[in-house]
Parts: C-alpha cells; structure tokens; sequence
C-alpha cells in the first residue's frame, strides 16, 4: 500500500502508472490512497473544472497547475505525458485506489480525469469530497471533519 499527500498523492499515483510502463512490472500497491492529487490539466474539460474552482481556493491557484508543466520537464521534450497529468497513465493491476479532496479545492478539477483512468483499467476506486474545506485538510486534525476522513485513511490502510 502507499499513501501521498498533495505532490506525494500524485507520486503515490505516479509509482502505478510508472511502473505498468517499464517491460517488465513490479507487483502493483493493494491500495493507494491519494490525498488532494494534482496533475497539469491536459483538456479543455478539466483546465474548465479547475478554473470555475480557482476562486473559492485559498491555497493553489490554477495558473500553476499550468506552469508547473516547465518545471516537471526540467528542460526535457520527451518526458511521457503520463508523467505530467498522471490520469493519463495505466493503474491497470492496483487493488484499490482512494481519492481524498475539498470539493473547493482547484485539483479537485482533477478527480474525473483520475476516476476515468481507473475506469479504463479495471480498478475499484472510491472519491471522498468535503465541501469548505482546504486543501490537504485531512492532515489537519484541528477539523471534524480531517479527523474523521483521516481515520477512514488509517482503516484503508490497516487492511
């Protein structure tokens, strides 16, 4: 199992999707659990999503959702697409994923295009949203409500 936060939710994605790309695969997690995971959105459906929720985020703001695409190519023109926008990549052999997000948070703008890739290759996923919150709130044990979905985190993993 594997568990990321933000950045570290799209690497926890990132590790699957690598992986199914190299000729001869590792063992996929049993779960992955994802927690606020970003991507550079890749159409017009998703840069939409992201940026009807721009205003009401107090943390990310969709234009470096954009511009953080430079500096994940770090120079290179030939890095995979699935790399940068991580739906775009194969979870094929994963047990389980599992989506945290605010519902009022740019990246989740995002969470369509990931429940499409699990679609595509078969694996069970589930998408947890909590409206007014911030992003990554359930690191935050301060909220109710973090501290109920990060326990359901804990149960995941626990299994």
């Amino acid at each position: 199992s594997t568990c990321g936060f933000s950045s570290g939710g799209a690497l926890a994605l990132g590790i699957a999707v690598h992986n199914n790309a190299q000729s001869e695969p590792l063992p996929q997690p049993r779960h992955i659990v994802a927690v606020s995971p970003g991507e550079v959105p890749w159409n017009d459906a998703e840069k939409a999503r992201m940026q009807a929720l721009n205003e009401k985020d107090v943390a990310i703001d969709y234009a470096f959702m954009v511009t953080v695409e430079k500096f994940m190519c770090h120079g290179q023109e030939n890095v995979p697409d699935y790399m940068i926008s991580g739906s775009r990549g194969d979870f094929s052999g994963v047990g389980d994923i599992h989506f945290f997000y605010s519902a009022d948070e740019v990246l989740y703008g995002a969470l369509p295009d990931f429940e499409n890739a699990c679609k595509r290759a078969d694996v069970p996923y589930t998408a947890f949203a909590r409206p007014k919150m911030v992003h990554c709130y359930c690191m935050l044990p301060y909220f109710k409500e973090a501290r109920e979905d990060f326990a359901k985190i804990t149960d995941i993993l626990k299994k």
